[in-house]
């Protein structure tokens, strides 16, 4: 029963791969099996999103390939957005200024992204032997040969622009769009557009995200610019042929400043934001192909669990970890918010702490479960550095001195302080490191990450010191000089000074189970 998916869920990975490229595309069975879709966002995808917003690890990828077998569209085309932008790009900066306007670099856009539609949907029984020569004779002028792949007819499209801009560099754009022949275009985009109507099937295409390609954003700003503005006409109720189109969040206050018009271009977006409650329903389901797979006889006489529910993912957990666990600072937490706070509430961070937890079980016992508390702080401890360095990866091009920053002013600070303790720190520490910028930007780099909260008011008898942190906001998380702040608990088990073990425990607002869904669409 579980054969597809016994190479993805091992001992070493109990909870499978962190990163969904790490998945076969062809194995779109361990894709289904291991997609949890009774979540808010996946509610969301239904409404057609053209720009899926997230942090790394959010899952962006996840959810563009959700159209392998989710049903939701007919046809797609995947196009690595960063490859495209790059070659894009490169072309735009030899124009003159003037010749970059949004509305003519949305025009390349349009004819760049639906060539690759034309070159696709004529390799499926859609178009009639009329239609197909209207298609095929735009796609034979682009030089797109029957066989060509998406990478293949993009890169020919690229090589039409160097071509042009090195005959012609002063007239940029426009002298490319002349290349296309917008008669043929246009004849080719309505026969398909037609076909699609006629047959009552769709297309989407698939752009994936800037994650890891770390591009410089200023060099692409006009490419990215034009980009934004077509994909944001696209996903009308009416269309046939989608855009979805994956943007990290730490770039966000970047890429929207880049937008001619950003109430039109993300009117139809979506951030991918997660609650407690839904990475429990992930890790529930992953936890249950493991138990299947290497210990069938744990589930023996154990009514089978719904989980789509909160409850029955609970008790599962239940069997095989500690109901609650001793921090190091003594005070006792139950085991699942003690996980749950050591995340940013990401899936990805959530999985990467159950496999190191769950990692190796049963190679030195033969009953390894349930799990000891030992093991939950160990296994904690071993892979919060590399979160933590996955951050700083993922904001180096906003942000390149957070890590040594962190590292040099985190130490001087506890659990808990002030905004006052926070400038004593940056006068003594930050300026140095920071790179010249004032308090201000200081600050706001360290919210940005996930490092600094803003506290929520509580008693000194707590067991917890709660916390506000800017990726459970859909906003700016705004700092009051009278404000509380505090460390996040993947920051503060990394850059501790040793000497305030002993402090409460922060709790980032959204890691208890009982917290209320903060989230809203992104308008």
């Amino acid at each position: 029963m579980f054969d597809t998916i016994r190479p993805y869920i091992t001992k070493d990975e109990p909870f499978g791969p962190i990163d969904s490229a790490d998945i076969d595309p062809k194995d779109i069975d361990v894709m289904d099996r291991l997609f949890e879709s009774h979540n808010w966002i996946y509610k969301n995808l239904r409404n057609r999103p053209s720009i899926i917003m997230g942090r790394k690890g959010a899952g962006k990828t996840y959810y563009l390939r959700t159209v392998f077998f989710d049903k939701q569209y007919n046809f797609y085309t995947e196009i690595r957005t960063a490859h495209v932008l790059a070659h894009i790009s490169s072309v735009i900066q030899g124009m003159t200024k003037d010749a970059v306007f949004p509305g003519t670099l949305s025009e390349l856009w349009e004819t760049i992204l639906w060539t690759c539609v034309f070159s696709e949907i004529r390799k499926h029984p859609l178009l009639s032997p009329e239609k197909l020569f209207v298609v095929n004779a735009y796609l034979e002028e682009m030089g797109v040969k029957d066989n060509d792949t998406v990478d293949d007819v993009l890169w020919k499209l690229a090589n039409l622009f160097d071509e042009v801009m090195n005959s012609n560099p002063r007239d940029g754009v426009t002298e490319i769009l002349k290349r296309f022949d917008r008669v043929t275009f246009d004849d080719a985009r309505s026969v398909v557009v037609e076909s699609l109507q006629a047959s009552k099937k769709n297309f989407v295409i698939l752009m994936d995200s800037l994650d890891d390609f770390h591009l410089d954003i200023d060099s692409v700003s006009h490419s990215l610019q034009g980009l934004l503005k077509f994909v944001g006409s696209m996903n009308k109720p009416r269309d046939v042929v989608d855009v979805r189109f994956c943007l990290p969040s730490e770039l966000f206050r970047q890429i929207i400043k880049i937008s001619s018009n950003p109430n039109k271009d993300f009117r139809r977006a979506l951030k991918i934001q997660w609650t407690a409650t839904e990475l429990i329903l992930i890790g529930a389901q992953r936890l249950m192909y493991y138990l299947a797979l290497y210990y069938p006889g744990f589930l023996k006489g154990m009514p089978k669990p719904d989980l789509t529910k909160r409850a029955d993912a609970l008790a599962l957990f239940s069997k095989v970890l500690p109901e609650k666990i001793t921090n190091q600072a003594g005070f006792q937490e139950e085991t699942m918010s003690y996980i749950l706070r050591h995340t940013q509430l990401l899936p990805r961070h959530f999985l990467m702490l159950l496999n190191s937890i769950f990692k190796g079980a049963g190679t030195s016992s033969s009953n390894p479960l349930p799990i000891s508390e030992e093991k939950i702080i160990n296994g904690v401890r071993k892979v919060e550095e590399f979160i933590v360095g996955e951050i700083f990866v993922a904001f180096k091009l906003i942000h390149p001195t957070a890590e040594i920053t962190c590292k040099r002013c985190l130490p001087e600070l506890g659990h808990k302080f002030s905004v006052g303790q926070l400038h004593q720190v940056f006068t003594r520490h930050g300026k140095v490191v920071f790179g010249g910028e004032g308090m201000f930007e200081f600050q706001r780099m360290l919210i940005e990450i996930g490092a600094l909260g803003r506290v929520i008011p509580g008693k000194e008898t707590d067991v917890y010191i709660k916390g506000n942190f800017e990726y459970t906001v859909s906003h700016e998380l705004t700092i009051s000089h009278d404000d509380e702040l505090c460390i996040h608990p993947l920051f503060s088990g990394i850059f501790s000074n040793g000497g305030r073990k002993k402090d409460r425990p922060v709790y980032p607002y959204g890691s208890v189970l009982e917290d209320e869904d903060y989230r809203d669409k992104f308008e």
